[in-house]
């Protein structure tokens, strides 16, 4: 029956290719939930509707009814598989149905909104349908549609992510400028990994990402992974400057291990250019701090020099 209800569907681009295997799973779980008779609330989805949403036929669309509460197997909505494609016409029509907002919120079995898929993808018009939508005045909307767009630009799914996260991660940069312009007095904090925007910025040396969270964010967080700071992870992409520009005091912050920035520039050997910046914003207790190095013992910044062959010790006597 599966291969009978998608068979006359386009199916001539990739992207409905796997539509319609999807589509498929969802009917099979549609008669399996019906044999074994289990009692949940969950209304599985007409695989037609799935590949309507996924291939933008808005007229097909049109055909059902309650299409806001029927959920895939990973319990996404329709609004999810639009904006996953990328299907901004779909979207929008979508967000005109009464109560959107109950769509605009609602997570999948991962914990991502419509909004975490769309940023992810780099669908920059799905993303600015969305945050329009969340911004009209509706009545089952409480705390104004100011109130509701930023609790759904703040949502984090599973692995703590917010729609900025994965902007950021897969290297979006229309999309992380818009998501910063619409809330910019955020603080975006740290995901699961430790990671927050800003530092998954500067370890993927996203120069152009760095630049735009510290120009244009109010506070942004600068956690990173095992204690480490954004001015860690920007050493090895030499984006040193801007970082300790906006704020110098990270040159004193110790990661996990004890780690300083300039310890770490030290040891992976960076250019003299870099660890000079580092020096000059360091406090001298910085550069005799001593840090456990693989039971070796307790080593300084300074021990690192003859290994790596920058130019620490040499600055240091001038």
């Amino acid at each position: 029956m599966a291969d009978s209800s998608t068979s006359k569907l386009n199916l001539s681009t990739e992207p409905i290719q796997i539509a319609t295997e999807d589509a498929r799973e969802l009917q099979i779980t549609n008669q399996a939930t019906a044999e074994d008779g289990s009692l949940t609330q969950i209304t599985f989805m007409n695989p037609k509707l799935y590949v309507a949403a996924a291939d933008r036929h808005i007229h097909v669309l049109k055909k059902y009814d309650e299409i806001h509460v029927q959920l895939t197997p990973k319990k996404n909505t329709v609004l999810h598989v639009a904006a996953q494609f990328g299907r901004a016409d779909c979207v929008k029509w979508i967000l005109q149905l009464p109560s959107p907002s109950s769509l605009l919120q609602q997570p999948n079995e991962k914990g991502d909104t419509a909004l975490h898929l769309a940023a992810r993808e780099g669908h920059l018009t799905v993303v600015k349908n969305l945050i329009d939508a969340a911004k009209q005045p509706k009545r089952d909307l409480e705390g104004g549609s100011t109130a509701v767009c930023k609790v759904m630009l703040r949502m984090t799914n599973g692995d703590k992510d917010t729609a900025l996260h994965e902007a950021v991660r897969h290297h979006h940069p229309k999309v992380v400028k818009l998501l910063i312009q619409e809330d910019p007095e955020f603080t975006y904090g740290a995901n699961t990994e430790g990671n927050t925007p800003l530092y998954i910025a500067a370890e993927r040396g996203f120069r152009d990402l760095v630049h735009m969270i510290l120009d244009n964010c109010s506070s942004p967080a600068h956690d990173g992974v095992n204690g480490g700071t954004a001015l860690h992870a920007a050493i090895l992409s030499a984006m040193t400057r801007k970082i300790l520009t906006w704020n110098p005091a990270l040159t004193k912050q110790l990661d996990a291990n004890g780690w300083s920035p300039l310890h770490f520039a030290a040891y992976v050997g960076c250019h003299r250019t870099i660890v000079r910046q580092l020096l000059k914003n360091s406090d001298r207790y910085v550069i005799y701090l001593g840090v456990k190095d693989h039971g070796i013992g307790k080593r300084t910044a300074l021990c690192y020099h003859p290994i790596k062959k920058n130019t620490l010790i040499s600055y240091i006597l001038e």
